[in-house]
């Protein structure tokens, strides 16, 4: 697969140092991972993530099924932009707050950063440190989900 940069047209490596540096816990990041409907790369992988898995192999499995799923999401911004709420904008990210995990995805267009957090780590910091890391705004509308092909 290829580098994570080649995957988004943003500085990965730079999203992580951010966000490293604007939470608390130094542990509480897990997972960053970049990507599209199409592709993605795990930039940063630690070690107690790891620890979860027997090999490498059976990580990345795992990865390429959570990545199957990434045409749902970009249809969910769709119904939820063009349907439900066409006045709040484009969807900048979405949570999903577990017992022992947070999950983070956040978009910019047709790219997207999942992180996995720690479930009492500030989310909107974290997402705060990934907007001010990037060049570009956070948001995908209907109108960018649509164009992918899924």
């Amino acid at each position: 697969m290829a580098d994570s940069d080649d995957v988004v047209s943003f500085d990965v490596n730079a999203v992580r140092g951010a966000i490293d540096a604007a939470i608390d816990d130094e542990h509480a990041l897990h997972v960053v991972a970049a990507f599209t409907a199409d592709a993605y790369e795990i930039a940063y992988c630690d070690e107690f993530t790891r620890s979860f898995y027997a090999d490498e192999e059976e990580m990345t499995d795992h990865f390429d099924q959570i990545h199957q799923y990434t045409g749902i999401d970009f249809s969910e911004i769709g119904l939820f932009v063009d349907e439900l709420f066409p006045v709040a904008g484009g969807v900048e990210y979405v949570s999903t707050g577990m017992e022992h995990l947070t999950v983070v995805r956040l978009y910019t267009g047709n790219e997207g950063l999942l992180l996995t957090l720690d479930p009492d780590a500030e989310v909107t910091t974290a997402v705060e440190a990934v907007r001010d890391a990037i060049d570009v705004d956070l948001g995908a509308t209907g109108t960018a989900a649509s164009t992918s092909e899924f």
